[in-house]
């Protein structure tokens, strides 16, 4: 009578776990959903809930001539902003709870494997040689800066792949070691890119390696879109397999998990989705560090929880920090990637400190 007891309160503290847990998930479903609604009407210009309705319905291809110049501006600049947010703010944080579980390490994230660095590096080489590349017409060097952004940040993520495969296997410590070697020769061929160019190079250099999602255009983003789209669904399929590798590997291996096609999905599937993120936005920093640790703190360890509350958290954490943007020094609009970094690097600092059990 008493193990039966014990097995059924043993029970109503997994239903009651599993209830807060889906709580805590639903209410950052809506928080993200308020976000997203307040994002949309800030700005310098006023939107009513009538040109919210008419921008969506624009930006869906359907027009009217009632259509006010307000409801152009939801359409062409706030709904494709928001959208692209959204999509980088989930590719960053679903791939970055993805590495820390393949890596079983909380401090880390998708620019220590290198995509952020060679997506900078990418777009940097076309900044500065772009305009003398004639064969290009005139009308694809609008997307070109993306182009290169995304084959730089899959050509990093390749070098490290490589550094870290030996005759058919994944080493995940040496892939770490590859990514910081990577991230410093980028780093090295960064700054002599930026020591060549002129001034105007110089600040668009800057200012794309501080992010920003003012150059969302439906015909520019759409492509990047698809690919963190399809990424992250991918991702969410080994919520499982990242569960039964948090065991360790060989445990993994006797549960049925093929772990060398984990490690090749896990570093492939989030560096793609960086990739197409970084592309389109810049370097964003701390976003895919800060929101899955948050999300274990709310959830648990459960990558099936993990990781979709990870992009939920990405998406407010990327629209709020780009509402602060806007607003903080207006008219003028600050680099993205500094308020992240602020919000980010003191808990940044703070998880160091928790890790080796210096906090009170």
């Amino acid at each position: 009578m008493q193990n039966l007891s014990q097995t059924h309160s043993i029970e109503r503290l997994s239903s009651q776990s599993k209830y807060k847990r889906l709580v805590a998930l639903s209410t950052l479903t809506v928080v993200s959903i308020v976000i997203l609604s307040i994002s949309i009407v800030t700005g310098p210009v006023d939107i009513s809930l009538q040109d919210i309705g008419q921008g969506i319905m624009r930006s869906l291809g359907v027009e009217s001539s009632a259509m006010s110049g307000s409801s152009a501006i939801v359409s062409v600049i706030r709904i494709p902003r928001v959208v692209l947010g959204v999509f980088v703010g989930a590719a960053l944080g679903i791939s970055g709870a993805a590495l820390q579980g393949l890596f079983r390490n909380p401090l880390v994230d998708p620019g220590l494997i290198g995509v952020s660095s060679g997506g900078a590096l990418g777009a940097s080489i076309w900044i500065i040689f772009g305009a003398s590349l004639s064969f290009i017409p005139e009308y694809l060097k609008v997307f070109m800066i993306a182009v290169f952004a995304f084959f730089g940040s899959l050509l990093a993520m390749l070098l490290v792949y490589q550094i870290g495969s030996r005759r058919g296997r994944v080493s995940v410590a040496a892939m770490l070691l590859g990514g910081i070697a990577i991230n410093a020769l980028a780093a090295a061929a960064l700054g002599f890119l930026i020591f060549v160019s002129d001034d105007t190079q110089l600040r668009s250099i800057n200012f794309w390696t501080l992010g920003s999602l003012g150059g969302a255009i439906w015909g520019k983003i759409w492509p990047s879109l698809v690919i963190i789209f399809s990424a992250s669904l991918l991702i969410l399929r080994d919520a499982k397999n990242l569960n039964l590798f948090a065991l360790g590997e060989a445990d993994a291996k006797h549960l049925g998990c093929d772990t060398v096609k984990l490690k090749r999905r896990m570093v492939v599937l989030p560096a793609m989705a960086t990739a197409a993120a970084v592309s389109v936005s810049g370097i964003i920093g701390f976003i895919g560090l800060v929101s899955p640790h948050l999300i274990r703190l709310m959830v648990g360890t459960d990558h099936r929880l993990v990781l979709p509350g990870s992009a939920l958290l990405g998406i407010t954490l990327i629209l709020t920090s780009d509402i602060l943007a806007r607003t903080a020094a207006a008219p003028a609009e600050l680099p993205l990637g500094i308020i992240t970094s602020l919000i980010g690097a003191p808990f940044f600092i703070w998880l160091l400190i928790r890790q080796r059990g210096w906090s009170s």
